[in-house]
C-alpha cells in the first residue's frame, strides 16, 4: 500500500476536523440521543478514512446483537450473518476484543464461514470493529465496512477510535437516561400508592397494612396495576368495585 504523503495527510486531518467540530455542534444542538448516534455514526462514515459503511451494534445481556443505528441497510445484513453462523469481526469486538480487522474476507481465515458468505452476499472486502466500553451487562461495537481490500489503514483504526469514544459516552449517556426515567417513574408509583394507603386510612380508619391490602386485593381482582388503581383512590376517595374472585 502506497504511504500518504503529507498533503494527503493534512487533508485527511483536516476532514477529520471539520467532521468532529460538525459533531460537536450537533451533539449540543440535539436533545435526541437516538439521533445525536445516528449521526455518529453518519460522520463516521464520512470521517474514517476507506470507510463506505458503518454500523452500531449493541447486545444487553443474553440478547442477540442489535443494530442500534447504521448508515445503509448493508450493516444490518452483515449482523445478521455473523449470528447466523456463530462468528465475525463484530462479534469478537463485542466478546473478546478491544479491536477486530479483516483486511481482505476473501482471503480471510480468521472467521472462515463468515468471510465467504459476506464476501459471496454483500461484496464486503474489509471490515473494521471497534468495542465500544459501556456499563453493567451492556457492550456494544463500531463496525466499518469497505468493498475494497486493505481499505483500513493505521490513520483509520486511530480516527476510528475517537468516533467509537464518542459513541460510547452517547450510549452511557441514554443509559442513564434510561435510569433515571425508571427511576423516576417508581417514585412516582410509590407516592401514588403512599396516597391512595393515606386516603383509605382516613375515610375507613384502617391501619396502612389493612389500606395496602385493600388496594393489593382490588388490583389483582380488577388485574389493574396497583398505581392505576391508587391513582383512582387518589382521584376518587374510593376504592373501584370489583367483583371478588372466586377461589
Amino acid at each position: 500500500m502506497t504511504e500518504p504523503s503529507s498533503a494527503d495527510a493534512g487533508a485527511v486531518l483536516g476532514t477529520i476536523a471539520t467532521q468532529f467540530g460538525d459533531l460537536a455542534r450537533s451533539m449540543i444542538e440535539q436533545h435526541n440521543d437516538e439521533h445525536v448516534i445516528t449521526r455518529v455514526v453518519q460522520f463516521a462514515a464520512q470521517g474514517v478514512p476507506g470507510a463506505e459503511h458503518v454500523g452500531l451494534s449493541v447486545v444487553a445481556g443474553e440478547q442477540p446483537p442489535n443494530t442500534f443505528a447504521a448508515t445503509s441497510q448493508l450493516p444490518v445484513q452483515i449482523d445478521g450473518l455473523q449470528q447466523i453462523v456463530g462468528e465475525g469481526p463484530c462479534l469478537q469486538a463485542l466478546i473478546q476484543s478491544d479491536i477486530a480487522r479483516a483486511d481482505d474476507l476473501a482471503a480471510d481465515q480468521q472467521w472462515p464461514r463468515f468471510a465467504a458468505a459476506a464476501v459471496t452476499e454483500t461484496g464486503i472486502r474489509s471490515m473494521l470493529s471497534m468495542r465500544l466500553y459501556l456499563s453493567g451487562n451492556r457492550r456494544a461495537a463500531l463496525s466499518f465496512y469497505a468493498t475494497k481490500p486493505h481499505a483500513f489503514d493505521d490513520v483509520s483504526i486511530a480516527t476510528a477510535a475517537i468516533f467509537a469514544a464518542y459513541a460510547s459516552l452517547i450510549q452511557l449517556n441514554v443509559l442513564h437516561q434510561d435510569k433515571a426515567m425508571h427511576l423516576e417513574r417508581a417514585l412516582e408509583s410509590n407516592r401514588e400508592i403512599g396516597t391512595a394507603i393515606g386516603i383509605l386510612m382516613a375515610r375507613k380508619l384502617l391501619t396502612s397494612e389493612q389500606a395496602f391490602d385493600q388496594l393489593r386485593v382490588a388490583s389483582q381482582n380488577l388485574h389493574r396495576k396497583l398505581r392505576d388503581v391508587a391513582d383512582e383512590v387518589k382521584n376518587t376517595g374510593e376504592l373501584p368495585h370489583y367483583q371478588p374472585l372466586r377461589s
